[in-house]
């Protein structure tokens, strides 16, 4: 077993089908997103969005991978880009990211989004955190 996978059952161990089977890192981060979504439903499951932000951060912590698919820190772009599409998780993104974070990595946060919900990441943030020059 790969020491993504190890690391993930650990984290996200309610996952343990789809970890296992997980051919690379980027197939996993797939099958996280949909789960992902899936927590901001009613109910809200805050510990699984909290941990699949902790799997995030050790990922982007790793190095290697011998092509986009195995390499974590890419594989965590692709989620990055996915949580503005999602409502729900672009209004509790203040939770997990700084708006530092946000412009240091914008880029992968606007790829997906539309002019509106960009202006709308920018009033969260702004909301959020009323001295910040977000927005």
């Amino acid at each position: 077993m790969h020491e993504w996978q190890s690391v993930a059952l650990k984290t996200l161990p309610e996952m343990r089908s789809e970890i296992t089977r997980a051919e690379d890192p980027l197939t996993l981060w797939m099958e996280i997103v949909l789960t992902f979504d899936e927590a901001y439903e009613p109910p809200k499951n805050d510990d699984f969005i909290k941990r699949v932000y902790d799997y995030a951060d050790w990922c982007l912590d790793r190095d290697g991978g011998e092509t986009a698919a195995d390499h974590l820190p890419t594989c965590v772009t692709m989620f990055w880009e996915h949580i503005p599409t999602n409502e729900a998780a672009r209004q509790d993104m203040p939770r997990w990211l700084s708006w530092e974070q946000v412009l240091a990595n914008e880029h992968f946060f606007k790829y997906r989004l539309t002019e509106d919900e960009l202006a709308d990441l920018e009033r969260v943030y702004a909301k959020a955190n009323p001295g910040s020059t977000a927005a």
